[in-house]
């Protein structure tokens, strides 16, 4: 990544981040101007991935889509964060536009998946993530880590006032969420 005159402290701003061009094999996201990469996801993340957007774009009503790794600014302040979940739900008005990404405001649910490669640094999703998403507005916030227990593998949270309120959304296998879509459905339907 080259070096960008002008930023303070190293740190990027929005326009610098578009400007810069990454290795197309990594996942990038800017965190708090800070360039994270990590690996591309495992075969298995995209299968879960792809299964579950299948799913919610079944059950969506027709004013809303599911896209996959599209960038969210969760923070255009300086300095800024700029994320990519693996899934979002937002206004079909939304993906017309010619932005480079999609603003927290007009995201209704995020989901992460968990990759057996992020497994080094889990509080990603279930912490930073978390607050970061929260902070944003974002109303709905879905983990997927197929590694953990029964009834920890599909985590479901809803914005109350002081941050995200988890959901009791899995019994066992089972998964069933009411918002912000109606969903039931077996962990093993995305996985196997």
């Amino acid at each position: 990544m080259p070096e960008l005159a002008g930023s303070p402290h190293g740190l990027l701003t929005l326009d610098q981040w578009d400007a810069i061009e990454v290795d197309q094999t990594r996942r990038w996201e800017l965190s708090e101007g800070i360039p994270i990469m990590s690996p591309r996801p495992h075969p298995l993340h995209q299968r879960i991935s792809r299964r579950l957007t299948q799913l919610l774009e079944h059950a969506l009503p027709a004013d809303l889509e599911a896209l996959q790794e599209v960038e969210v600014t969760t923070d255009a302040n300086f300095p800024p964060s700029v994320r990519a979940p693996d899934i979002v739900v937002v206004p079909r008005r939304v993906t017309v536009q010619r932005s480079p990404r999609v603003l927290a405001a007009d995201v209704l649910l995020v989901v992460e998946i968990v990759s057996p490669g992020s497994h080094w640094l889990p509080q990603t999703d279930h912490l930073i993530k978390l607050h970061e998403y929260a902070k944003a507005g974002i109303p709905h916030y879905w983990i997927v880590d197929s590694t953990r227990a029964p009834g920890e593998q599909f985590l479901a949270f809803n914005l109350a006032d002081k941050g995200y309120r988890r959901l009791d959304v899995q019994a066992g296998e089972r998964v069933r969420v009411t918002e912000p879509v109606q969903l039931e459905f077996a962990v093993r339907d995305l996985t196997d």
